[in-house]
């Protein structure tokens, strides 16, 4: 026998107007292991049919009624997966040519033999095998497909999309399903700026024997950009479907952390740079500073009455402490990271800052996910970082013009990103935005170095008349 202990027999339909030949077969097939049900009539094998799960179907190519083959297709749509075997009487050859034609694999003449059974039976065990092996290797490519991390596409050649893996839902935001029902969505996804030259290069891939790759920004559910390279597979490897319609498939690798990383090497070396500039200028103007500012206290107290003597002790006093603030940025700033609330400190910060962002005239635009992850951070210094922010914009915005605030998050950081239009900005020159002297403290410098500090990256873009000063941390891992 075929079967082993607990283990279910396959189900196989025996049909045969012939109640003597119909019952032979059905006890040979229980003795082979497997749970035969012996059928004589077209309309018993149909009702069979639809209340159990056959595996496997022996019918008779010639029955009273309806022949075998229309049988056999009628069978075929109440079980997709049934296997097929045709019963044939010597002499009947032009019938059973047809009825393999319907999609049977193999064929047994009657009167049967068991050496004919054994040898069909062997047949449609190693179908069986060959069957579940390569379900079994569609189910790992597809598992692969999917669990990937590369977003792996295909296109039809107006750009729309025909297949997108699961890692569009872990780099983008969007399930499979959300992204191939939305027209347009690849393309659109891509970043304004980027998106002539991405649409140039996919449209030149269809046409190319070479794989093709553009770096370029997608935008994620969320709002943040995406950093990667778009490649394609060359277009002789690419798929045609049943109507004609070429496909081209590609994948999109995320370098954001790449880019993270780049960038933070840079802030770096840029803070290294401010540091140098800074450490000169407090050692290059300390000593004469004082020098001058002794002289004049010497000269104020022989001449009180001299006003330039007043205007010289004034702006000493101002260098001075413009001193003491190069030398505190230069001093080590106690930075403890850990587990910080990101919602309750920016609500927090906000609300402090909002009267005087009013009273500047400034509208607040707040898009705060509800709910936050943790993030690591120094409560006290990410406090200081954003007063920083939101006090040079009301510092430096018009009056009536916009803020915009955002939080948002990924598997990874979590993000806060403050924004407002160039345009928007009174007596402020926005090339000066970045320097680090400018009135009312080191501005974003200071900010730079505290959110590195706490292991994360500040970055300031300027994009379409806007800039965008966004703070990434790091998300705190999830418990194990």
């Amino acid at each position: 026998m075929d079967t082993a202990i607990g283990k279910t027999a396959e189900r196989v339909l025996v049909v045969d107007d012939n109640p003597v030949i119909c019952e032979a077969l059905a006890m040979a097939l229980t003795d082979e292991g497997f749970d035969a049900t012996p059928r004589f009539g077209v309309q018993e094998a149909l009702t069979a049919a639809r209340g159990a799960d056959f595996a496997l179907a022996f019918v008779d190519v010639r029955l009273p009624g309806m022949s075998g083959m229309e049988l056999a297709v009628k069978l075929r749509e109440l079980l997709p997966a049934l296997e097929l075997v045709f019963i044939s009487a010597a002499g009947t050859t032009n019938d059973l040519i047809r009825a393999m034609q319907t999609g049977a694999f193999d064929y047994i003449l009657k009167p049967f033999t068991p050496d004919s059974l054994r040898l069909t039976l062997e047949r449609y065990r190693e179908r069986r095998a060959l069957k579940r092996r390569l379900e079994l290797a569609e189910q790992r490519h597809t598992t692969l497909l999917h669990s990937i991390p590369l977003v792996i596409y295909s296109l039809r050649e107006d750009l729309s999309l025909s297949f997108i893996n699961h890692a569009a839902r872990l780099v983008l935001g969007f399930t499979p399903e959300e992204a191939m029902s939305t027209p347009n969505w690849f393309i659109e996804r891509v970043s304004q700026q980027d998106r002539p030259r991405v649409s140039e290069t996919l449209r030149h891939a269809f046409a190319s024997h070479e794989p093709l790759s553009v770096e370029c920004r997608l935008t994620h559910r969320q709002g943040f950009d995406v950093h990667g390279y778009v490649k394609t597979m060359p277009a002789t490897q690419s798929a045609t479907d049943e109507a004609g319609t070429r496909h081209l498939d590609g994948i999109f690798m995320d370098i954001t952390e790449r880019v993270h990383l780049e960038r933070l090497t840079a802030q770096d070396a840029r803070l290294s740079t401010i540091g140098a500039i800074s450490d000169e200028v407090a050692h290059e103007i300390r000593n004469p500073l004082m020098a001058i500012g002794g002289f004049a206290r010497r000269l104020h107290a022989k001449a009180p009455d001299m006003p330039e003597t007043e205007i010289i002790l004034r702006e000493s006093l101002r260098l001075e402490k413009l001193l003491d603030r190069i030398r505190g940025y230069l001093d080590p700033m106690p930075i403890t990271t850990q587990p910080a609330n990101i919602h309750d400190i920016l609500t927090g910060c906000i609300g402090t800052h909002l009267p005087v962002l009013e009273q500047s005239g400034v509208e607040v635009v707040v898009d705060i996910a509800e709910v936050l992850p943790q993030a690591l951070a120094d409560p006290d210094a990410l406090c200081r970082v954003l007063g920083i922010l939101l006090g040079d914009a009301a510092k430096t915005l018009a009056h009536g013009r916009e803020l915009t605030i955002r939080a948002l998050y990924t598997p990874k950081s979590v993000f806060i990103r403050v924004s407002y239009a160039l345009a928007d900005q009174r007596d402020m020159n926005p090339e000066r935005l970045d320097l680090p002297f400018e009135d009312g403290g080191l501005g974003l410098p200071l900010c730079y170095r505290l959110v590195k500090q706490m292991g994360g990256l500040m970055t300031m873009t300027r994009e379409n008349g806007s800039a965008a000063f966004t703070i990434n941390l790091n998300r705190l891992p999830p418990a194990v």
